[in-house]
């Protein structure tokens, strides 16, 4: 468990759901913001499924359309960048799900969550509403996060679940160090190529070329915020990217900036990477990635 507090009464602190819970649910995230004046964000795209959980009514704007501008949103998969404006103090709690768990929770296809604008409250109603009660009353961090547990366990763990095959390809997809076939995915599932994009796309919200796109991504970012990251040439050979200028053109596609200007103090970036990537990265970084904290 991480918690890491600043001057100005900022603070983040993450954990990791119970065991039981892996499979559905990659983290949690504790925070605390403020902002005096207006600032423009931006989430990266996402191969999962975040649920902003806000305990206090953030001072919130959309930019070109962005869900996050919603009092507590939930953000489908993604395949671009997400941009709004913030100010004033944000408080709450933010909760990474795969697409097992996303499944799970909200009993749709989450396509149907995808590019579009809904809340959690959308979504589960009266639940979401007493949640977020529990959450606001709980006496610190660490009783929300027991909260979360004991809730999503009863909520997640005995409704339907994705199919196998589509699980196991979002899966292979976002671990994948080389290059992994749609058409395998597909005869592995007993489907042709087609008939899989088809369901899988309706159940997890992106295509699978979409989602392995994303998942590159990801994987180079994991490599350029370590300790010792690579030129950005070697960067671009090492994550199967054709050229440097490959690599520009997905980060700004995917992210919203270069790779170098990710870095760059007070880029204003969150990221949002799973735990399967950010929380146990094999081999490890040594950046707060690891603790599954977004790049504030």
């Amino acid at each position: 468990m991480e918690e890491t507090p600043s001057s100005d009464g900022e603070f983040w602190k993450t954990r990791s759901p119970e065991r039981r819970l892996s499979r559905w649910v990659s983290f949690y995230l504790a925070f605390r913001r403020f902002t005096p004046v207006p600032e423009i964000r931006t989430v990266a795209a996402l191969n999962s499924v975040v649920v902003i959980i806000d305990l206090d009514t953030p001072v919130r704007r959309p930019v070109d359309g962005s869900p996050l501008a919603t009092i507590s949103p939930v953000v489908g998969l993604s395949n671009q960048p997400m941009t709004y404006e913030r100010t004033g103090v944000e408080r709450g709690i933010v909760i990474e799900l795969t697409p097992l768990g996303a499944r799970a929770l909200f009993g749709l296809p989450l396509r149907e969550i995808s590019a579009t604008t809904v809340t959690l409250d959308d979504l589960l109603g009266t639940r979401a509403r007493v949640l977020t009660e529990e959450l606001r009353e709980a006496k610190d961090t660490d009783h929300r996060f027991r909260i979360l547990d004991c809730r999503l366990a009863t909520w997640i763990l005995n409704e339907p679940e994705l199919p196998r095959s589509l699980d196991q390809g979002w899966r292979s997809l976002t671990l994948a160090e080389q290059t992994v076939k749609v058409d395998d995915l597909a005869e592995q599932a007993g489907l042709t190529r087609q008939h899989f994009t088809t369901r899988f796309h309706r159940e997890v919200g992106l295509p699978p070329k979409a989602v392995a796109r994303v998942a590159r991504c990801h994987r180079a970012i994991r490599f350029l915020s370590g300790t010792n990251p690579p030129p950005l040439p070697s960067l671009a050979a090492l994550c199967g990217y054709t050229d440097q200028a490959h690599l520009n053109r997905d980060f700004r596609l995917l992210i919203g900036c270069t790779p170098t200007a990710l870095l760059r103090a007070g880029n204003a970036t969150d990221l949002y990477l799973g735990s399967l990537i950010s929380l146990r990265p094999a081999p490890l970084t040594g950046t707060k990635l690891e603790s599954g904290r977004p790049l504030f």
